[in-house]
């Protein structure tokens, strides 16, 4: 079965990701996949923001025009996502865990897909 398309505002589509950030870049360490901080970028957009958790800043970098790296340890390879990859992307989330988001329903496996999809273009771990 094809699964429908969801087609969702840029504000919506990062607000997703935001969500998904919150409750599941700890997931994603479980895959070796950890987050590279560029200190500089993220300290000019942690400045826009009062008293931000690190998912604030790590959205603002994205508004801010700056690219999020995703080093995957096991693969020894760097996959880099800018705010075009989240609209582009996190409407393509399984609609099962988009819809668990978008209805304040989700768990860190929702969380997962939505990070999955917008880094690789889908789910390849689990």
């Amino acid at each position: 079965m094809k699964q429908m398309e969801i087609k969702l505002s840029k504000k919506v589509s990062m607000e997703i990701f935001h969500t998904a950030m919150c409750n599941g870049l700890g997931f994603l360490e479980s895959y070796g996949l950890y987050v590279l901080i560029d200190k500089p970028q993220y300290n000019k957009s942690k400045k826009k923001l009062n008293m931000p958790c690190i998912e604030d800043v790590l959205q603002q970098m994205l508004l801010d025009g700056y690219p999020l790296d995703f080093t995957d340890e096991e693969a020894g390879e760097t996959h880099t996502i800018y705010k075009e990859d989240v609209y582009k992307n996190v409407c393509k989330t399984f609609n099962k865990s988009l819809l668990n988001i978008i209805n304040e329903e989700d768990d860190a496996e929702d969380a997962d897909c939505v990070l999955q999809t917008v880094i690789f273009g889908g789910v390849i771990f689990g």
